[in-house]
């Protein structure tokens, strides 16, 4: 079936000569010099006669007819092709075909179960087939021919004639889509009208030129050729270079200023054991955090191994506590079980991380740091969601203390530009003393970071004696602080206008407008 419609109706320019470009009048020059004449072509015909390639022809019929040199339009037209199953079947020959040699090389007749076990899944088509064509009867279980063994289906010649390029009836091509043999393909054809003679239409027309060359000036064409006005006025493209999303070069800067302050940075995969993200850190199994309206819990596998000597300390500080490098703790007074401990989630924060390292009992002074996603729970708003990073550290050295961790807290957020912050008191259930880190977006306090000292109970549980600082951040508060974002939801836009006016380099014009 074909549908056509017109891309360009103009008629061509009189008078004044047509401006082209040097491509342009080489195409006119060559339709003229291979006989093409006024009339009606499809570009595969007129490809194949110039010897030029379609997709350069194609451009360059539309930039004539533009300047009504000729006509364009287009004709589309709906082709069936072959399926893949088809071309098998062409290949191995159909269901049925091969239902009837099989029956041919048994005597005649075969039970079904001796029918399935040869053609397999197809053994209800073939059958199916076979019967509606007038080849095969069933009968008390039983397949049994009355057609010649050499028969052929009539869609295998219809096929054979669609493979060679014939046109088939609508009826056929009903039969065939019946058994989803064909497939429909739109295909579209441009046609390129001549209302003149190529060489007529080459002495309406002036070569445009953007520069007077060497070669121009020396062969005398300078005389043919027209230099293309230029309007300095005009508003040059504006160029869209490629660069790392805004967000990730945030990423980046906070991995180097970490690394510049002394921090080697450790990674762990995302997904975690409840103990490593919680137990470990002294927080309570019932703790309203660590439920499944704030927590993420994997359905497959639901649980990992733990670490059988941890395990032992942590279940006994939670249940009576005991002996700490800070003194005795009266732990949390419950019933500890593993079996909940050993479950798999998404980790909620990265300290899970810091956990782990602590396990390993590095020897002070040490500096780690890691920077990852982490996954909670939330409703997503213009302050939450339920992805998004963290940078986490810790540090144990000479002189380690509250004051010590504010000063390098304060470093951090100055590095990064940010010199409107404070600290106040808080409570988490792994760091005492603990406090909050506040920075102002748009007149507004915005909680990005939490820190402290590690409680005893948790440095007691990983086999550790010495004090160590530990703070958390959320890397894309920090971003909207710094950015002067006030929806969370932008910090991952798409959209190319918003993302590409973010600076290069942006923390060299930290503090300003951006």
């Amino acid at each position: 079936m074909w549908a056509g419609y017109s891309l360009f109706s103009r008629g061509p320019i009189v008078g004044e000569p047509v401006s082209v470009s040097e491509s342009e009048y080489e195409i006119l020059k060559l339709m003229a010099s291979r006989g093409v004449r006024k009339g009606s072509y499809r570009t595969e015909e007129l490809s194949a006669l110039l010897g030029v390639e379609r997709s350069r022809l194609e451009a360059l019929v539309r930039l004539l007819a533009e300047k009504g040199l000729l006509r364009l339009s287009e004709v589309e037209k709906t082709v069936y092709k072959p399926t893949d199953e088809a071309l098998r079947y062409l290949r191995e020959g159909f269901p049925e075909e091969r239902l009837v040699r099989l029956l041919g090389e048994k005597g005649g007749e075969a039970s079904i179960e001796e029918v399935r076990a040869s053609l397999g899944a197809e053994a209800n088509i073939a059958i199916g087939q076979a019967v509606r064509k007038g080849w095969v009867r069933v009968e008390n279980g039983r397949v049994k021919l009355v057609a010649e063994p050499d028969v052929a289906a009539p869609e295998r010649k219809l096929l054979e004639r669609l493979v060679k390029g014939e046109e088939l009836e609508p009826g056929e091509y009903t039969l065939l889509r019946r058994r989803k043999l064909v497939e429909k393909e739109s295909r579209r054809t441009t046609i390129v009208e001549l209302v003149n003679d190529p060489q007529d239409v080459l002495k309406k027309v002036v070569v445009e030129v953007g520069a007077l060359t060497h070669s121009l000036i020396r062969s005398g064409r300078w005389r043919q050729v027209r230099l293309r006005r230029y309007r300095v006025d005009v508003e040059p493209p504006r160029l869209r270079l490629g660069r790392l999303h805004f967000f990730q070069e945030f990423i980046e800067h906070i991995r180097g200023i970490m690394k510049e302050l002394g921090f080697i940075e450790v990674e762990a995969s995302p997904v975690e054991l409840e103990f490593w993200n919680y137990d470990v850190l002294f927080q309570p199994q019932f703790h309203p955090a660590r439920s499944p309206t704030d927590t993420f819990y994997l359905s497959q596998p639901p649980r990992g191994d733990l670490p059988v000597e941890i395990a032992e300390r942590v279940k006994r500080l939670h249940e009576v506590g005991g002996e700490t490098p800070g003194g005795p703790s009266l732990g949390w007074r419950y019933s500890w079980s593993p079996e909940r401990a050993a479950r798999l989630i998404l980790r909620s924060h990265t300290t899970a991380v810091s956990a782990r390292v602590l396990a390993e009992r590095p020897q002070p002074p040490f500096r780690f740091f890691t920077i990852g996603r982490v996954y909670r729970v939330e409703k997503i708003d213009a302050r939450h969601l339920p992805e998004f990073h963290q940078v986490d550290g810790i540090a144990s050295e000479e002189g380690v203390s509250l004051r010590w961790l504010l000063g390098m807290l304060s470093e951090f957020l100055e590095r990064l530009g940010i010199n409107e912050y404070k600290f106040r008191p808080a409570y988490f259930p792994f760091t005492e003393p603990s406090v909050e880190g506040y920075v102002r977006v748009r007149g507004a306090w915005l909680e990005v970071l939490g820190a402290g000292l590690l409680r005893p109970e948790v440095l007691h549980s990983v086999g550790v004696d010495y004090p160590v600082a530990a703070w958390g951040m959320g890397i894309e508060r920090l971003a909207m602080a710094l950015y002067g974002v006030d929806d969370i939801r932008m910090l991952y836009a798409r959209d190319v206008g918003f993302v590409e006016h973010f600076p290069s380099r942006w923390w060299l014009y930290a503090g300003s407008t951006l």
